[in-house]
């Protein structure tokens, strides 16, 4: 089969055959228009929920504006903790730099200690080898003079202040050396309760951000949410208009069928012709008139048909809706059309053959019961009759597809 042929089939099977409503199985126009309503009800409801999910889109869009704000307030706490954090790391530097130069001072202060410990220690024993307060009284009495005695008083004197002054320094000394001490251990604790405060505050900003990373995974996940719905909701609308352009279009053209048939039957009453019931099912007769041979052996060959025979002006219809194939004359066949055709998933042929003449030409969509020909005696043919064939699958040279008529038909 060519592939334009192909094409023009797929194209007639997508817009009646595939959809939820199939024309072929509508018996009457008022099953059409019925079916149609259906669609027009069923596309209501589906604008209906487009409204009512409008209404919950934009509920959504005013929370994704609600976490948009906490986010922003999310961020800006953010950078006030870092803020903090930054002001933080800047003190701890200071106190570390204080600190340093405490302990500087306190080695300092440690070694002048160390010195005046040694030189009391050393004033000490020469104190004691010296019998204490008997040697200095024996260097008063050792003057030769009142001057000189004068002299060594002052002399005693001072030493003794001397030593009373370094007594005193060392006690203040070890005084200011407790004091510093203890204020590096105050500083040194205060360190620690800024390294835990930085601590508790980069804890803060991580939650903060895992906060953030929730909020803004929920803002993502409705977003997507949203889009997902208007698209489905826009993929159901757009399948129900072109249902109901179809089943419109389907509509018209039985109207368009049913006014034909009228014309016909009329042209054939003026003719004397006549025209076959339809008796409803897969496919209807195609033409009236006595089956005149049967699917089946004969003559030593088989017959892969029902020969329908009437003298007369005999009108053929297609047996089912569908669309031509082939339009031609064949030397067996004479004037011939094949039409294919979709009925409940099925893929099925018919071949009419031996016609007088042909009305439809190739690619043509024809409606059950409209007439595409007239019965004839053209081709391989003995006397005026109408050879049937229906196929189950596409036609082939073997015609390993063709069944009995008889199976769907009831002469």
């Amino acid at each position: 089969m060519k592939k334009s042929t192909l094409s023009i089939v797929t194209a007639f099977f997508l817009l009646v055959g595939t959809l939820t409503y199939s024309v072929a199985e509508a018996n009457t126009l008022s099953d059409l228009e019925d079916q149609k309503d259906s669609i027009s009800e069923e596309r209501s409801g589906v604008n209906s929920e487009i409204d009512k999910k409008n209404a919950e889109i934009s509920s959504l869009q005013a929370e994704q504006d609600r976490i948009k704000q906490e986010v922003q307030a999310l961020d800006t706490k953010i950078s006030e903790t870092n803020t903090k954090i930054n002001e933080k790391d800047q003190e701890i530097a200071r106190k570390k730099e204080e600190i340093s130069l405490l302990q500087a001072e306190i080695r300092e202060l440690t070694e002048t200690i160390e010195k005046r410990n040694e030189l009391l220690k050393e004033r000490a024993r020469s104190f004691q080898r010296s019998g204490g307060a008997l040697s200095y009284l024996d260097v008063l009495l050792g003057a030769n003079s009142f001057g000189e005695f004068i002299s060594r008083v002052n002399a005693v004197s001072t030493i003794m202040d001397a030593d009373k002054q370094l007594i005193k320094q060392q006690e203040e000394d070890l005084a200011k050396l407790e004091k510093l001490q203890k204020q590096q251990e105050e500083e040194l604790a205060k360190l620690e309760t800024l390294r835990k405060e930085l601590e508790e505050m980069k804890a803060s900003l991580d939650s903060q951000r895992k906060e953030k990373d929730a909020l803004m995974e929920e803002l993502r996940q409705q977003q997507i949410n949203i889009e997902n719905e208007v698209m489905d909701l826009k993929e159901q609308e757009e399948l129900l208009a072109a249902q109901e352009a179809a089943m419109a279009k389907a509509i018209k053209l039985e109207k368009e069928r049913l006014a034909e048939l009228e014309r016909q039957r009329k042209a054939a009453q003026a003719n004397g012709g006549s025209y076959p019931a339809d008796t409803g099912g897969s496919f209807m007769i195609p033409s009236a008139g006595y089956v005149s041979s049967e699917f089946g052996p004969r003559w030593g060959d088989f017959h892969y048909g029902i020969d329908i025979a009437k003298g007369g002006h005999v009108p053929v219809l297609a047996a089912a809706d569908g669309v031509v194939i082939r339009s031609y004359y064949s030397p067996s066949y004479g004037n011939a059309i094949f039409v294919s055709h979709s009925i409940n998933g099925q893929i099925f042929t018919t071949v009419y053959a031996h016609l007088n003449s042909r009305s439809v030409g190739e690619g043509e969509v024809v409606a059950r019961g409209q007439q595409i020909g007239v019965m004839g005696n053209t081709g391989m043919s003995f006397g005026q009759h109408l050879h049937f064939e229906i196929h189950e699958g596409p036609w082939n040279a073997n015609k390993s597809n063709a069944v009995d008529p008889r199976k769907y038909l009831s002469f």
